[in-house]
């Protein structure tokens, strides 16, 4: 009995030392994309629209790693205006009405919580995970600034 008690309370400490080391990651996950928000948001004050999205474009510059890349788009119609995985998305007003399997508007969520969400906002939807090609939560940190939505997401 007391082997079976051992084994039960060691896997249960492993599983919350898991659950643990999980919440850890999704917390700095959060935080990396808050804070890339903000330091593109600096970047676009400090030097412009024009050399900021330049930057947020670049494949291998300092605004696209891992998993985290800036997008700017319209704070009106979604447009993007930059997009350093897909440039293809830049300028496409058919985003506008784009869907995830659950029938929520994507890109209207996140500027309806850029506009009601003057400190930012996170906009949640199911997308498919570019590595493992299975549906997952997607949470993208959103935020408005000077007439745009700057964002960053990030799978749950």
């Amino acid at each position: 009995m007391n082997k079976v008690l051992r084994s039960f309370g060691a896997a249960l400490a492993s599983l919350l030392m898991v659950l643990s080391v999980s919440s850890a990651m999704a917390q700095d996950k959060e935080a990396t994309a808050k804070d890339l928000v903000d330091k593109a948001i600096a970047l676009y004050d400090d030097v412009g629209q024009e050399k900021s999205f330049d930057m947020f474009n670049d494949k291998s510059g300092e605004f696209v790693f891992d998993e985290f890349y800036v997008i700017v788009a319209d704070g009106e119609k979604g447009t993007f205006l930059t997009h350093a995985i897909n440039p293809k998305l830049v300028n496409n007003p058919g985003l506008w009405d784009l869907q995830d399997v659950n029938s929520k508007f994507i890109i209207r969520d996140m500027v309806e919580t850029g506009k009601t969400s003057p400190d930012g906002g996170w906009s949640n939807y199911t997308w498919t995970h570019p590595q493992t090609k299975k549906l997952a939560e997607k949470k993208t940190w959103v935020k408005a600034h000077d007439g745009k939505i700057f964002m960053v997401g990030y799978y749950d």
